[in-house]
């Protein structure tokens, strides 16, 4: 029996929002970690009526990122995750 194998291109308009809001909170992890990594996230977080240490705080946790876990030991990765399981 012969098999034939088809291509089709099929463009698909979704709305962000409607996009956005059928993902599960691992997927919308998933898609900030993929826009951090493509540079359409600088990782800034919006500094507008913080403290002066939430302003510290924020550029402190903007610097953890998908790459800086490369530049972290097993025992720092460990304790970082350790944190935010805790929150």
């Amino acid at each position: 029996m012969a098999y034939i194998t088809q291509h089709v291109d099929v463009d698909v308009d979704i709305e962000v929002d409607e996009f956005v809001d059928a993902c599960n909170s691992r997927e919308i992890e998933e898609l900030i970690n993929y826009l951090q990594e493509q540079g359409h996230l600088g990782g800034e977080i919006p500094t507008n009526n913080m403290s002066i240490s939430d302003k510290e705080w924020a550029e402190v946790i903007s610097k953890i990122g998908v790459r800086a876990r490369l530049r972290l030991t097993n025992e720092e990765e460990e304790t970082i995750r350790k944190i935010a399981n805790r929150l």
